[in-house]
C-alpha cells in the first residue's frame, strides 16, 4: 500500500486548497450563506498548495468576469496564486506538479 493522498474537486475546492481564501470572495460573496450554516467562517485555507488558484478564469462561466478582479486582488496584494480554465487540472505527485488541459 502506498501512503498516497487524492484531493480532487470541482471549482471551490481546490480554492480551500490554498493558504486563504482572500480574494475568492471577489467572485463568491461570503454573505450569502445557506439559512442551515453558521456565517461566522475563518478566511484560513487548508494550506495543501503554497498559492491561490483563480478558478474559471478565461471560460464560458458567469463567474469568468469575475475571476479577472480575483486575479488583479492578488497582483496587486502580491499573493502567489495560478488560474485554471474550466477543464483544466493541476496534477501534484512524486513527479512533481503539471497542468493538464
Amino acid at each position: 500500500m502506498n501512503n498516497q493522498i487524492v484531493y480532487a474537486g470541482f471549482s471551490a475546492a481546490v480554492c480551500l486548497a490554498a493558504p486563504t481564501l482572500l480574494g475568492v470572495d471577489i467572485v463568491d460573496d461570503p454573505n450569502v450563506v445557506p439559512l442551515s450554516y453558521e456565517k461566522e467562517f475563518s478566511w484560513d485555507g487548508l494550506g495543501l498548495i503554497d498559492y491561490n488558484v483563480a478558478v474559471h478564469y478565461k471560460s464560458d462561466h458567469p463567474e469568468s468576469a469575475s475571476t479577472d478582479k480575483e486575479v488583479e486582488y492578488y497582483q496587486e496584494n502580491n499573493i502567489p496564486y495560478k488560474t485554471l480554465s474550466d477543464g483544466e487540472v493541476i496534477i501534484i505527485d512524486q513527479s512533481g506538479e503539471r497542468l493538464l488541459k
